[in-house]
């Protein structure tokens, strides 16, 4: 591990010791504490083989992620590929927001009936599959352009026991293929970066990552207004929409959400300060 954290400190990794232990533990399958119970163990040619694997793949700039097959969200675990998105710290604030709706709304809705949301743009699962699994009484739908990334999300949804209590569905947001007054919620983490911006993207990001998750047409705001279009139609009155989008898209947005009869528009700040997640209630 000393080793491993050495050679990605030099390839400039950010954090090579979280990284080389992260490493360590998917090839020798202990946990943290394992490892340091076994630290003066000899590792065995074949397990060292594979974690020098791991470390050079780092080294070339290739994201944990997608070396260790998955990425812990919200406290669980989801597998995730090239044709999904990794998911991110900051998006687990949409969750939260979501959560304290979802469960606003279960005090409103008589004789314990389900609730339903759904997920657009959903790429792994992550948000949608996380809102179920805190909520049993929801069912969700979880909608994706990418049948790669659909497969991801069933995956998921298999693994973390919601697959009974969603549907995933092929489709584009744009045209998302929802019935009207159908949800309780509509929650999208969608491609919100504008093509002029892509400089500002980081390199691993746009080698990696799949660029239809990423960019958006008419200065990032075309899947967005999607978003706000079909929540529109599909959410009942009193329903409510949340959207992560980009730390300088917040004024716009809100008036996305206006225009399509939005109220109580709100937008939160993630823990840099920077505008992140946008909410309304329909009307």
């Amino acid at each position: 591990m000393q080793q491993a954290a050495a050679r990605l400190r030099a390839a400039g990794d950010d954090s090579p010791h979280v990284c080389a232990r992260a490493l360590a533990q998917a090839v020798t399958g202990l946990d943290r504490t394992g490892l340091i119970l076994a630290g003066e163990r000899p590792l065995a040619a074949e397990l060292a083989a594979r974690l020098e694997e791991g470390v050079t793949r780092r080294c070339a700039g290739e994201p944990l992620a997608h070396i260790l097959g998955q990425r812990e969200f919200f406290g669980r675990d989801f597998a995730v590929t090239p044709d999904t998105l990794i998911p991110r710290p900051e998006t687990e604030l949409l969750v939260e927001l979501a959560l304290q709706h979802m469960q606003e709304a279960e005090t409103h809705q008589p004789g314990g009936s389900p609730l339903r949301l759904a997920d657009l743009g959903a790429g792994s699962g992550c948000i949608g599959i996380t809102l179920l699994c805190e909520r049993p009484r929801w069912q969700g739908l979880l909608l994706d352009i990418s049948p790669a990334a659909l497969a991801v999300a069933r995956r998921n949804a298999r693994t973390h026991g919601a697959d009974q209590r969603l549907h995933c569905l092929l489709a584009d947001m744009a045209h998302a293929p929802l019935a009207p007054r159908s949800l309780h919620l509509l929650v999208s983490n969608p491609p919100y970066i504008s093509p002029a911006e892509r400089h500002e993207v980081m390199e691993d990001v746009l080698r990696h990552e799949p660029h239809a998750a990423l960019f958006s047409p008419d200065d990032g705001l075309a899947h967005l207004r999607a978003a706000c279009r079909a929540a529109a139609v599909a959410l009942v009155p009193g329903g409510h929409l949340l959207l992560e989008h980009g730390w300088r898209q917040g004024e716009a947005v809100r008036a996305l959400l206006r225009q399509q009869g939005f109220v109580n528009v709100t937008t939160h700040t993630d823990l840099a300060g920077h505008e992140r997640c946008t909410e309304g209630r329909l009307s």
